[in-house]
């Protein structure tokens, strides 16, 4: 009978190692369909609804209406604090010339998402000094004489929607491992590959 021995710093690596593999192989799983408009990723949520009445020529003029404007401050989405002695938002803010909108055709197909829906995008100039580019964050949409307002930003789905959509009552674990599953896998790939070259570089040199 062969006797197994193993030195604790090659069961320690052996153990990383799988563990890496084990939660790399957990997120290419639970990874979305790209694309897909019904995905926790890429899904906006509705947040209010207002009369069209009047409002459609301003929204295809470029104009947020100050009905739409007024809705989001009052839930927060602004850069201040929303009430005595909290911490500033930081939310960027529909002043005029920080944002612009672009009408989407239904059945646009658009960064790998399909518009299912027709309406406007709101998209925000953030003030990135490396991405300064504008990024989606509301989506209008006019339906039976209303406008829906609803949000892209994933941090607002995390609040709202975690639990319900990932089955988890931990929002960190649910963002690295759901809703930025694209990421987490990456970065797994990443530090299994490191792993593994430090195991093979210490057994060349005969201490493992």
């Amino acid at each position: 009978m062969i006797a197994w021995k193993i030195k604790p710093l090659t069961l320690a690596a052996l153990m990383t190692a799988i563990l890496l593999t084990a939660v790399s192989l957990y997120a290419v799983e639970d990874l979305p369909a790209f694309g897909d408009e019904n995905s926790a990723v890429n899904k906006h949520i509705e947040l209010f609804r207002v009369d069209a009445d009047g409002l459609v020529d301003g929204l295809n003029a470029g104009v947020i209406p100050a009905e739409i404007k007024n809705k989001t401050e009052k839930m927060g989405f602004i850069k201040g604090p929303t009430c005595p002695g909290c911490q500033n938002e930081n939310y960027p803010t529909l002043e005029e010339g920080n944002y612009k909108i672009e009408y989407i055709e239904k059945g646009t197909r658009l960064g790998g998402r399909l518009y299912t829906a027709g309406g406007w995008d709101v998209l925000i100039n953030e003030g990135e000094i490396f991405y300064n580019e504008p990024q989606r964050y509301y989506f209008i949409e006019e339906r039976e004489g209303k406008l829906i307002v609803y949000r892209y930003n994933w941090p607002v789905r995390v609040v709202e929607k975690t639990e319900e959509e990932t089955a988890m009552i931990n929002s960190v674990t649910s963002g690295l491992a759901d809703y930025r599953g694209y990421d987490t896998m990456g970065e797994e790939t990443v530090i299994l590959t490191g792993a593994l070259g430090v195991i093979l570089l210490v057994r060349r040199r005969g201490r493992l």
